[in-house]
């Protein structure tokens, strides 16, 4: 049973020998002190980085949490100006070896959560450094991602880039069970690349009480330049946290693993409360979350088109990362010859009824009650780890697709 399938994937470019590193070692418990290094600039840097990607038309994904978690690998591997940037932009605090052993924890914990059963709950990650076979990394570095973050550092030949390219692909179907295929499109690796840090996550878990595929309709989805589209309208009455704010309605529906939920923003004004969407903005509205009577109706859909945030990144202060020449990387290899090339990330995200794989609703919608919510225009989500105050995904629909 399926729900929500949530693939994230971002790179960015390490001097290298190959290495696929072992199972990583047990990690200990992650406590509130631990999280809090890395959870404390989790909203800062999504809404940071929301705010240069915004612009983008159409659908948009990307994972605060998974970004953040790949950069602080680049982060352990900078010194100077470089670790200061990556540093400030993260919103990294107190001591590094605790950061790494709070992401350490936190894949552990992401992986098998407490209470989770096995088959209803999976999240495959796969994450590591790839770059041209002459870069060698320093053993105290191997040694670090091994451990905190069960990733490989490991040689490519970028000289020839098409092979290049269909080896990382396999390496992140590989890890990820196929659920990525074609990480890389056509055209993404060039001979050029210096360091290349891919990370690719995969996350799906069933609602806690999943849509009645009986109630699903074919429908009219309304997108933001006034046209309708045909879209698949799932329908729930039921007690849900709901907010309905003066500019948006907000539903909180809870996945069947503790402490993981999907928030649905419907903007009344998608215009004016895009320009005002912030972190202080988001705080606010899961504030004013309350169960009561609620007749939602949600389209099915799926969102994951490839983003480029290597100019975003510098836009929001990365700068020295990308400059060949004053990137200083040297605590990787012990030189300053590597600078991020490109930082490509991927989320996938599926929502449907969770009932069944098969068929295609066609029943009747259910007469409302209660407050009356409804996705039928363009709308904003938030997947967050709730436990942890964590965001695996951040994004909006500007248009579902007809299911």
């Amino acid at each position: 049973m399926r729900l929500i399938t949530l693939l994230c994937a971002a790179a960015a470019a390490v001097g290298c020998r190959a290495l696929e590193p072992p199972p990583p070692k047990a990690a200990r418990p992650v406590g509130r002190a631990d999280v809090a290094h890395v959870a404390a600039g989790d909203r800062a840097f999504a809404f940071r980085l929301y705010s240069v990607l915004r612009d983008r038309p159409g659908n948009l994904a990307f994972s605060p949490a998974g970004v953040r978690m790949a950069l602080c690998m680049a982060w352990a591997g900078a010194s100077g100006e470089t670790a200061g940037e990556l540093e400030s932009v993260l919103g990294l605090s107190g001591d590094p070896l605790a950061v790494h052993q709070a992401n350490q924890g936190l894949l552990a914990v992401w992986r098998a959560p407490a209470g989770a059963m096995a088959v209803s709950f999976r999240l495959r990650v796969a994450q590591g450094f790839f770059a041209p076979t002459e870069r060698r990394p320093t053993q105290a570095f191997i040694e670090l991602l091994q451990r905190h973050y069960d990733a490989p550092v490991s040689p490519k030949d970028f000289a020839s880039p098409d092979t290049a390219r269909d080896q990382i692909n396999h390496w992140v179907e590989t890890r990820t069970e196929k659920r990525l295929e074609g990480f890389l499109p056509k055209g993404s690796v060039d001979s050029g690349v210096s360091l290349m840090l891919v990370s690719a996550l995969d996350f799906e878990a069933p609602w806690k009480a999943a849509f009645d595929l009986g109630l699903t309709t074919r429908g009219k989805f309304k997108r933001p330049d006034g046209k309708s589209v045909d879209a698949m309208l799932m329908s729930r009455i039921g007690d849900l946290p709901v907010n309905d704010a003066p500019d948006a309605q907000v539903v909180e529906l809870a996945y069947a693993t503790e402490g993981f939920v999907f928030d649905l923003i419907v903007p009344k004004d998608a215009g004016k409360f895009d320009a005002a969407f912030d972190e202080k903005k988001l705080d606010q509205l899961l504030a004013g979350l309350s169960p009561k009577e609620t007749t939602l109706t949600l389209p099915r859909f799926t969102v994951g088109d490839e983003l480029e945030l290597a100019g975003p990144l510098e836009k929001i202060g990365v700068h020295s990362a990308f400059a060949k020449g004053s990137a200083d990387f040297s605590v990787m290899t012990g030189t300053r010859q590597l600078h991020l090339s490109s930082v490509p990330h991927r989320v996938r995200l599926v929502v449907d009824e969770g009932a069944t794989a098969e068929g295609t609703g066609g029943g009747k919608p259910p007469a409302p009650r209660g407050v009356v919510v409804r996705a039928d225009k363009p709308f904003y989500f938030v997947v967050r780890d709730r436990k942890r105050n964590l965001i695996l995904a951040l994004g909006r629909v500007n248009e579902p697709g007809s299911g």
